[in-house]
C-alpha cells in the first residue's frame, strides 16, 4: 500500500510502500528520517484543543482560587497561611473518565466501610435504594408516624424566636440597598 509521506528535512512529498515499514532515508534528499526510538518513549506531543484547554483552565482556576481563599482565611483569623494550608485544593482530578473532580476520600471510616461491603454487610443507609425507600416509608407509619416533625413543631412553639427575617419592603427601603439589576 503506497502512501504519500513528507520528508521532515527537505519538506518534499514522496510515495512510499508502507508494507515494508517506515523508510530509513528520504529518496529525494537522502537524509536519515527513520525514527529509531524506544517503544516506551512518547514521540508525539499532547496537542490541546480549545475545549480541553477550557476544561483544564476551570480546574486550575479552582485551585488558584483556593490558594487565595486560604490567604484570606489566614488574614481573617490572624494566623499564618501555613496553618490554613488544608483549605488549598492541589489535587483536583481533571481526567475525563473521573466521575467527580474531587479526589476520593481514603481514611479509617472508608476503609472500614469497604471491608464491610466486601463481607456482604450493609453500609450507609442500607444496601440499596429499595431499602432506603422502605426506611423512609416506615417513618410515616407505625405507632408514632411523623414523630420527628411533630417534635420539631413543638420545640419551635416553646422557644422564643431569635429574629424575624426582614420583609421585602424593609429591604428595598433600606438606604444601603442596591438593586441587583
Amino acid at each position: 500500500m503506497a502512501v504519500i509521506l513528507k520528508c521532515p528535512a527537505c519538506f518534499e512529498k514522496f510515495k512510499y510502500d508502507i508494507t515494508e515499514g517506515w523508510p530509513d532515508f528520504c529518496p529525494i534528499c537522502k537524509t536519515d528520517i527513520n525514527n529509531r526510538r524506544a517503544d516506551d518513549e512518547i514521540c508525539v506531543p499532547a496537542f490541546l484543543s480549545q475545549k480541553s484547554k477550557n476544561n483544564d483552565k476551570v480546574a486550575r482556576d479552582i485551585m488558584d482560587g483556593s490558594v487565595q481563599r486560604a490567604e484570606m482565611a489566614a488574614a481573617m483569623a490572624g494566623t499564618s497561611v501555613d496553618e490554613m494550608a488544608s483549605l488549598k485544593i492541589t489535587n483536583l482530578s481533571d481526567r475525563r473518565d473521573a466521575e467527580v473532580a474531587a479526589m476520593p476520600v481514603v481514611n479509617d471510616v472508608t476503609r472500614h466501610m469497604d471491608s464491610m461491603q466486601r463481607a456482604g454487610m450493609p453500609v450507609g443507609f442500607g444496601t440499596g435504594p429499595t431499602e432506603a425507600m422502605q426506611s423512609a416509608a416506615m417513618a410515616h407509619t407505625g405507632d408514632a408516624p411523623y414523630a420527628g416533625l411533630r417534635e420539631r413543631n413543638r420545640l419551635q412553639r416553646l422557644m422564643p424566636p431569635i429574629a424575624q427575617a426582614p420583609l421585602p419592603q424593609q429591604i428595598v427601603n433600606n438606604p444601603n440597598y442596591r438593586s441587583p439589576v
